[in-house]
């Protein structure tokens, strides 16, 4: 009998394989981590929309994690919010795993503000500017830690689902493509719906002149590219999906940043590719200004992608229905965290219940009646 997809869910690419790989995880016990980590590259003026200014991009992945963890901040006055007062993404990521009952754990790849709640430390270190051409130390060390721990969570649950927080990602994403020979244009997202892709495109050709890498040189070697260029999310993640995926299916939680990390793990261990799929949202799959479908087109046919078709159209929150006009799209894997919540409960949990419960968590962080 062929899996129904739910009306709740959408699928890009590849039907079989995602069909198959959710018809093995359909009402199994899943689990989901959160690598948050931080590069300088966000600090860069008009790099990154991910806090109120460039420099309190360095307080967002600490500040989501102990939003996921303790619903809410001490590493920070407020919440991370983009300019204009809209949420992170981390409420809807809340709100699945509330509902589901999801266990999760967060992963410390490298940051500089660390967060105040328990975490797996991969030993990495925060990023630098990716025009240093020396963007991350310890690679290898953050590659071979993630992957003991896919491996460990992949024993005691039926499928992992990896996501990050990580401002500034979508642009060492692109340049750890770029030097992979993945990307040939800027397809990559941003967290406004003015994606400066100017800026990001001088930044990468110049962080690949000051590295010494030509476009494509290095399509085999991933952790070269991430040490040069990229930041410190993507070598633990990377290892954690390779770790995990070898033996139960994985959910690669969200948007154009984890293109870089799927990218990654199809070079090092391309016999993984069939166990893993992209669970995002709809808001990245329509965004205008950048590209999901063509990127997963250029890393590989056999890497389907899963949406929750989310919709905050009617919600009363102007900050929410912010995300139908471009804002945010994806991060801290509320995608992949609502595709997961769904799969586990055997697809009982709806759009509109994941968008109550996400106003009831936004109400109570933001101080509503």
């Amino acid at each position: 009998m062929e899996f129904e997809l739910p009306p709740s869910l959408g699928v890009y690419g590849n039907e079989n394989i995602a069909k198959d790989i959710l018809s093995r995880i359909w009402g199994k016990r899943g689990v989901f981590t959160c690598t948050v980590a931080n590069t300088r590259t966000s600090t860069i003026p008009g790099v990154s929309d991910a806090g109120d200014t460039p420099e309190l991009t360095m307080f967002t992945p600490a500040a989501d994690a102990e939003i996921l963890v303790s619903g809410r901040v001490s590493c920070m006055k407020g919440i991370p919010i983009n300019p204009g007062g809209i949420p992170t993404p981390a409420t809807l990521t809340k709100a699945a795993l509330d509902l589901s009952g999801m266990p999760y754990y967060v992963v410390n790849g490298g940051c500089e503000i660390i967060p105040y709640v328990p975490y797996f430390d991969m030993g990495g270190e925060c990023g630098e500017k990716i025009i240093t051409g020396k963007s991350v130390k310890n690679v290898k060390e953050e590659y071979e830690k993630g992957y003991m721990l896919g491996e460990m969570l992949a024993r005691a649950y039926d499928f992992v689902v990896i996501s990050e927080s990580c401002a500034g990602g979508t642009t060492t994403a692109l340049a750890v493509m770029m030097a992979m020979g993945v990307l040939k244009e800027n397809l990559v997202s941003s967290s406004s719906p003015n994606n400066p892709k100017e800026l990001k495109t001088r930044l990468v050709n110049e962080a690949l002149a000051v590295a010494g890498i030509e476009p494509g040189s290095l399509a085999n070697d991933p952790l070269k590219a991430i040490e040069c260029v990229g930041d410190p999310m993507m070598p633990a993640n990377i290892g954690i999906l390779c770790g995990a995926a070898k033996s139960v299916p994985v959910i690669v939680g969200g948007g154009t940043q984890m293109a870089a990390v799927m990218a990654g793990a199809k070079a090092l261990h391309p016999e993984l590719v069939g166990n893993f799929f992209q669970g995002t949202t709809r808001w990245l799959m329509n965004d205008p200004n950048s590209s999901m479908t063509k990127i997963m087109d250029s890393i590989s046919d056999r890497i389907p992608i899963v949406y929750v078709n989310v919709d905050y159209s009617g919600s009363p929150y102007e900050g929410l229905q912010a995300y139908e006009w471009g804002f945010i799209k994806e991060g801290v894997g509320c995608g992949g965290a609502s595709v997961g919540a769904i799969i586990e409960t055997s697809g009982r949990i709806t759009c509109d219940d994941l968008k109550d419960r996400v106003h009831e968590i936004y109400r109570g962080i933001m101080g509503f009646d």
